[in-house]
């Protein structure tokens, strides 16, 4: 049914990812040239007012939160087969190392690189890993509830 304790974990991580559109993960300050911040929907300078520059380079992070999102929502509403909703959570979790990943090793070097600037991490880089320890719960009560079938069942 949906109102089990998965729907809510994968419920957070959908909520989680949706929640990296308003925050940012990296930021650059520059004394010079002012402020850049890394969103999911591109970097953005701020200097008087928040500039979108560079969208097309973080594609790839929109990809995977939209992607994760949208998987994770979609996983809610299969609560009659639990081990296909194993497998797209199991691929969740893919998404999100991939996302982790990606930020931490990939766009925070490139950005400090091109910049020739230090980064600093912000908020919206901790999502990711909040939303992997709840598919990783999910997957858990996904398991046990598969259990507890199988047990019923050979009750019967």
């Amino acid at each position: 049914m949906i109102q089990r304790i998965q729907s809510f974990y994968l419920f957070v991580v959908a909520v989680a990812c949706g929640s990296l559109f308003f925050f940012p993960m990296i930021e650059y300050i520059d004394p010079l040239k002012g402020t850049y911040k890394l969103f999911a929907t591109g970097m953005k300078y701020f200097m008087e007012t928040p500039v979108t520059i560079f969208f097309w380079e973080t594609f790839p992070l929109l990809v995977l939160i939209l992607g994760s999102m949208i998987l994770a929502l979609a996983t809610i509403f299969l609560y009659k087969n639990r081990r296909l909703q194993f497998r797209l959570v199991s691929i969740n979790v893919l998404l999100n190392v991939l996302l982790v990943a990606l930020v931490f090793i990939l766009y925070s070097r490139i950005y400090e690189t091109r910049f020739q600037i230090h980064s600093s991490y912000q908020f919206g880089i901790y999502i990711p890993l909040i939303s992997l320890v709840f598919l990783v719960l999910a997957t858990r009560a996904i398991r046990k509830d598969e259990a507890l079938v199988k047990s019923t069942d050979r009750l019967r």
